[in-house]
């Protein structure tokens, strides 16, 4: 692994960010009408979206109904305040970068404050599992899910930790978190992803 591939935050804020933002834009009308049905069976009377813990907001295009992920940062002081979005809307919510482990992609979430992620470890350069603090904790997002009321390009999740059977099933097969934790111990950086924000950035696994 490469000093760049560990140095996320320094182009994690760039242009193109900006473009990715705009092209989101671009996608939108397309975004809802494919996603109208899973918007039906998730808006109950009571607006609940979900049978994880958690709540959290995503870029449709960023989205994967059902996959698991992991945090690859702390919380980052970057909110998108560009292309109509109100930087107010955000207030509730911590900006964290994860790590799609279907793909391998870098992207922004931005998780509700009031839920309970766990300690980020800067020295491994995600959020570790408090069964097994040498490796990550693994979450996964609810199957339903709705659009955010406030801008259609953004998606509204639940989300929680995977079963732990699954989580060593998966860290078993795919161990990209070891690459990350080998980098942290030998250039002493203090983690992969700790300020900036993008959407999306391809995985270092």
């Amino acid at each position: 692994m490469t000093d760049n591939d560990t140095r996320l935050p320094d182009r994690l804020v760039s242009d193109e960010s900006r473009r990715s933002f705009l092209k989101k834009s671009a996608i939108t009308t397309v975004g809802v009408s494919a996603a109208a049905s899973g918007v039906a069976s998730a808006q109950d009377g009571d607006g609940d979206i979900g049978e994880g813990p958690w709540k959290a907001l995503i870029f449709q295009n960023n989205f994967h109904p059902e996959a698991r992920f992991t945090f690859v940062s702390g919380v980052i002081e970057w909110n998108p305040n560009y292309g109509g979005i109100d930087d107010s809307w955000f207030t509730d919510y911590n900006t964290r970068m994860i790590r799609w482990l279907n793909t391998g992609e870098h992207v922004q979430l931005f998780v509700a404050n009031d839920a309970e992620v766990g300690q980020y470890d800067e020295n491994f350069g995600f959020v570790v599992d408090d069964e097994d603090r040498n490796q990550p904790q693994v979450y996964e997002v609810s199957p339903e899910w709705s659009l955010f009321e406030d801008d259609p390009r953004l998606a509204t999740i639940n989300f929680g930790p995977a079963e732990e059977e699954t989580e060593d099933q998966i860290l078993e097969t795919d161990r990209w978190w070891e690459e990350y934790r080998g980098a942290a111990v030998t250039d002493g950086n203090g983690g992969n992803v700790t300020t900036g924000g993008n959407n999306t950035t391809p995985g270092g696994g």
